[in-house]
């Protein structure tokens, strides 16, 4: 339900309407002192460091009417800049507030508009988030994009003005396609509209690989497309996505994003009262604090080594086209990674399998399989050239052609966007956290690809530092065994000495010798975490064996495979292959199906087996398992470890979300401590990314002895009975080749 009754626009043209506008707003909110200004940038593309905006819409509310204002850098740039700046000066009075806001930040940066860390900044898909129960769109939780959650939650019109704009978009694209066809059919009559979108849609096609006289057309119809458009384009055709805001109806242009702030200020008059409602403000002011931290890890970025990344780029594309010679020989004709159907039949009726599926699970079990049974035969070969070139095909695509494109346009570093409530336990996600860690080798031996070989370290700086933190949800998943009052000895044990003891020595002197006493290893004691791996600890049960962390995934595969030697290879393969996966899997609540799923070479008595291994290896993990399933009975919400409560989450849910959820909040809350440090010493050093559990850092020359200060302020966990450990990596050349280390 709308609670904005009214709505007052203005644009603002000359600088007395800035003046006009500044005056107008202390006089309505001087009773209030102030008013949060909602604001919005419509700009010429997406990439946060080199686009710009051209429309400022903003506004404040006061009582139930909306006052909306909109400058345009087209009409005048230094009233458009004197505008940024006068609400960047009112924000401090109440906040600041956008949809993405960090996304907002970075365009006023880019044009000189400084955004101070003292304002309150407020993000409306974080209060999405926040105001509703953690859950994903799929299973009935809120859409997080700002016309979605409006047209769902609020007015049913809310996405009226952007299908105007939509519609624009759409029949311009639609124009420049339409172009494109006419030109190339007159020359052969092939090059349909389908014929053009299935020519582009294969990753291997380019402008390059056309043929004459087909090349020279297309070149002639590219160059008379506007270079902000070209400079979208990510297919051999435009893309309603690729037409830039600032080259549509300015008028409709502007009304629809004076509108955008009119939604924004009925999301937050929606979502904050159900924060305050559920006592949710612990959670919120730990995302609003981190903004501005991530808004500079954002800015920071990646170097790349334009050299690789160009030489890669042709050696793969070579590659590929082999490979698919290769498969295309084999089937007896062209037959696409993608036609699963076309696939599944080959199998059957060439290879005689009958395969549930053609999926990645399916095909790699059967390859698995055949690769004992029949590992030089003709099937193995199928089905590895398919699975190869859907990896290399989906990296080429990813990441390559991707670089390649933003080295094309001039820029060195690749740019990227942290979404902080990327999922319902507060987990952060971007695109850089699907990076592989291994690399592609040919059947030789020799290197193709590495993706994380393109990520270099910056000119002028000694080398890229990472801290990653060492199993951190599963040590966390142990501190939890102690919170719900059970223990876990074999979980506990694998990160601290629990149910061990340590010699004292009490300084008398008795018998020719000092005195010594047996003092028990207490969890309560921050001097006992502190020193858990320097001090010697030794088994309580027996005083002559000293603690050595307990291998989890070795503990679950020795329950589940008994009589196998724990030195053995085959035990040493199963710890990966079953007591690894295990272990995560039910970690995140999976039950026996699921597990069965997992193996489904084993039956039914060996699953129950690894199944019931887990909970006997890790009996504490079931009492915490248990204490999900009944809390959810119990309370509408539940807590994580920093206070942030998680409604409406069933106790398999539950599960996962807590262990998770406290993992992310531990890590926003160092990130946003390691930042405070790094302003406050004036460091040239940088955060640069988030990934999982890991932040990499680009070190300045003369500053690598704040690295292990870093790493101090990372593995502080104040009260926590578990020990947290960051683990230490450096690379003075690219990604791919980091190396542990205790100092850089």
């Amino acid at each position: 339900m709308r609670s904005i009754k009214h709505i007052e626009t203005k644009e603002i043209k000359v600088i007395d309407d800035v003046v006009q506008a500044i005056k107008d707003y202390h006089k309505r909110t001087f009773k209030e002192k102030g008013a949060i200004i909602f604001f919005d940038t419509e700009t010429t593309g997406l990439n946060i460091k080199y686009d710009t905006p051209f429309l400022l819409p903003w506004g404040y509310q006061v009582g139930d009417t909306a006052y909306i204002y909109c400058a345009d850098i087209d009409i005048n740039e230094t009233v458009f800049k004197n505008m940024a700046m006068s609400i960047v000066c009112m924000g401090k009075d109440k906040g600041l507030c956008g949809h993405n806001i960090k996304y907002d930040i970075h365009m006023l940066n880019n044009i000189g508009i400084t955004t101070p860390d003292e304002i309150h900044y407020i993000d409306t898909m974080i209060l999405i988030r926040l105001a509703h129960n953690a859950l994903t769109p799929e299973n009935g939780g809120p859409p997080l994009g700002l016309k979605e959650y409006a047209t769902k939650y609020i007015d049913k019109t809310a996405k009226d003005h952007e299908r105007l704009v939509k519609e624009e978009r759409t029949q311009m694209s639609k124009m420049f396609n339409r172009t494109l066809k006419d030109t190339l059919y007159k020359i052969d009559k092939k090059w349909t509209v389908s014929y053009i979108d299935d020519y582009f849609k294969d990753v291997l096609h380019s402008v390059d690989t056309l043929e004459e006289p087909i090349r020279t057309a297309y070149l002639n119809w590219y160059e008379k497309i506007p270079e902000a458009i070209r400079n979208n384009m990510t297919t051999g055709r435009v893309e309603s996505d690729d037409i830039p805001y600032n080259l549509l109806n300015r008028a409709k242009t502007t009304e629809y994003a004076m509108y955008d702030i009119v939604w924004t200020m009925e999301v937050y008059n929606q979502c904050m009262p159900a924060i305050i409602a559920r006592q949710n403000e612990k959670a919120l002011k730990y995302e609003e604090e981190l903004i501005p931290a991530l808004v500079r890890m954002e800015a920071c970025g990646f170097q790349i080594d334009e050299e690789y990344v160009r030489q890669v780029t042709k050696d793969l594309a070579q590659y590929l086209k082999e490979q698919r010679d290769k498969l295309y020989v084999l089937v007896g004709g062209k037959l696409n990674i993608g036609q699963h159907a076309k696939i599944k039949e080959i199998l059957i009726n060439k290879y005689n399998l009958n395969v549930p599926g053609t999926g990645k699970e399916d095909l790699n079990r059967i390859y698995d399989e055949l690769k004992v049974t029949q590992p030089d035969s003709e099937v193995v070969k199928f089905i590895g050239l398919i699975q190869e070139l859907r990896t290399l095909e989906k990296w080429y695509a990813t990441y390559l052609l991707r670089f390649v494109r933003e080295l094309d346009l001039k820029h060195k570093r690749i740019y990227t966007q942290i979404n902080q409530v990327g999922t319902v336990s507060g987990r952060v996600t971007s695109d850089f956290q699907q990076f592989p860690k291994y690399g592609i080798t040919k059947d030789d031996g020799t290197d193709l690809f590495h993706p994380r070989r393109m990520i270099v370290k910056s000119d002028g700086y000694k080398g890229i530092a990472y801290l990653d933190y060492s199993q951190v949800e599963l040590r966390l998943q142990a501190l939890y065994t102690i919170l719900v009052g059970s223990p876990d000895l074999n979980l506990c044990r694998a990160y601290m000495p629990y149910n061990c003891v340590t010699i004292v020595n009490d300084g008398s002197i008795g018998c020719d010798q000092y005195q010594y006493h047996y003092e028990d290893f207490d969890y309560t004691n921050p001097e006992h975490i502190k020193h858990a791996y320097d001090w010697k600890w030794y088994l309580k049960e027996d005083t002559s064996k000293e603690w050595e962390p307990t291998d989890v995934h070795a503990a679950t595969t020795h329950v589940a495979f008994p009589d196998l030697d724990v030195h053995s290879d085959e035990f040493k393969k199963l710890r990966g292959k079953v007591g690894k996966r295990v272990n995560f899997a039910k970690n995140y609540g999976a039950q026996f199906n699921r597990i069965k799923l997992m193996f489904p070479d084993y039956d039914d008595e060996t699953i129950h087996r690894i199944d019931d291994a887990y909970y006997t290896a890790f009996p504490g993990v079931k009492k915490y398992h248990e204490y999900c399933n009944q809390i959810v009975k119990q309370k509408p919400y539940v807590e994580n470890l920093f206070g942030v409560k998680y409604y409406g989450l069933s106790g398999h849910k539950l599960i996962n979300c807590l262990v998770q959820g406290s993992g992310a909040y531990l890590l926003k809350g160092r990130i946003k401590e390691v930042d405070e440090y790094i302003q406050k010493n004036k460091l040239k050093s940088r955060m640069q990314m988030q990934i999982h559990d890991e932040i990499s850092y680009e070190i300045y020359p003369g500053e690598e002895a704040h690295v292990l200060e870093f790493k101090k302020i990372m593995q502080k966990f104040e009260g926590s009975y578990v020990p947290i450990i960051a683990d230490l990596e450096f690379t003075k050349t690219n990604w791919a080749d980091k190396e542990e280390c205790d100092s850089v």
